[in-house]
């Protein structure tokens, strides 16, 4: 590892150059020029793309996995303007997008420092053979770069494209997750003793005897006494006496003998 750091010196001394010459001849505090100089955030941003455009795969994959005592060793030798994890993620991150950016073309244009707090956000805008990105460094007030992003821009299209596809993903795994949970819901019916206990049926009560229907007395025929003429000429006294009439207005057809209940009740 030792060995791989000396290799990369000779590239570093070039930026400590130029951030001397860049501090030349201004009468600003280092803190002050640090923040506002947009001449000295260029010559950073610079710097690290010259190193990821000179430097082959494998040293590119060798900082990438550098200790970060290591790193800080490099940092503090040289006074390079780099945290040890700054300088670690930004060949992290350069070594997992190089494959789809391709090759190095130029560098469209610098935004204007963004300002926040004790931060400062310098933006480059580079061009790569397969597609654009935007390298974002991060300064605190001493000058220093905290962090090191390089994003790669993508079509509309392709985001899309990407969105479906996590949509989709996302869609199916919920689906294999809820046939797994109805599998092993339904492999409970196969354990021993899970199954509930079965009640015995209750044979059905034997039919009984059928009961035969209460028979009501035999009405008997109600005797007709009108043949009894003593008894009708009885009658029919008593009813012309009742109603003050004579025996020619009506005649007598039948006489039935009534029940007892009745004349009781009267």
């Amino acid at each position: 590892m030792k060995q791989n750091i000396r290799k990369v010196l000779a590239a570093l001394v070039l930026a400590v150059s130029v951030l001397g010459l860049t501090a030349c001849g201004n009468t600003a505090s280092v803190e002050e020029q640090s923040m506002y100089d947009k001449e000295q955030l260029q010559s950073v941003a610079d710097y690290l793309i010259t190193l990821w455009t000179s430097m082959p795969e494998e040293e590119i994959a060798q900082y990438a996995s550098m200790d970060k005592e290591d790193a800080q060793m490099l940092i503090d030798a040289y006074g390079l303007p780099f945290t040890g994890d700054s300088f670690i993620s930004a060949f992290a991150g350069y070594e997992g997008s190089m494959e789809e950016l391709g090759a190095y073309v130029s560098t469209d244009g610098y935004e204007e420092p963004e300002i926040k707090g004790d931060e400062v956000t310098f933006v480059a805008d580079l061009t790569y053979e397969n597609r654009t990105a935007k390298l974002s460094l991060v300064f605190n007030r001493r000058g220093t770069v905290e962090s090191v992003t390089l994003d790669p821009k993508y079509s509309t299209g392709e985001i899309l494209k990407k969105a479906g596809m996590n949509t989709i993903l996302g869609m199916g795994t919920v689906f294999i997750v809820l046939i797994f949970i109805s599998l092993v819901i339904y492999c409970f019916n196969f354990i021993p003793g899970n199954e509930a206990p079965k009640q015995e049926a209750k044979p059905a009560p034997k039919p009984g005897p059928a009961k035969r229907p209460a028979q009501r007395p035999a009405v008997q025929p109600k005797e007709n006494l009108v043949d009894d003429k003593e008894l009708v000429a009885a009658i029919t006294a008593a009813i012309c006496a009742y109603t003050g009439t004579s025996s020619d207005g009506f005649v007598v057809r039948s006489i039935r003998r009534a029940e007892a209940s009745t004349w009781k009740r009267a």
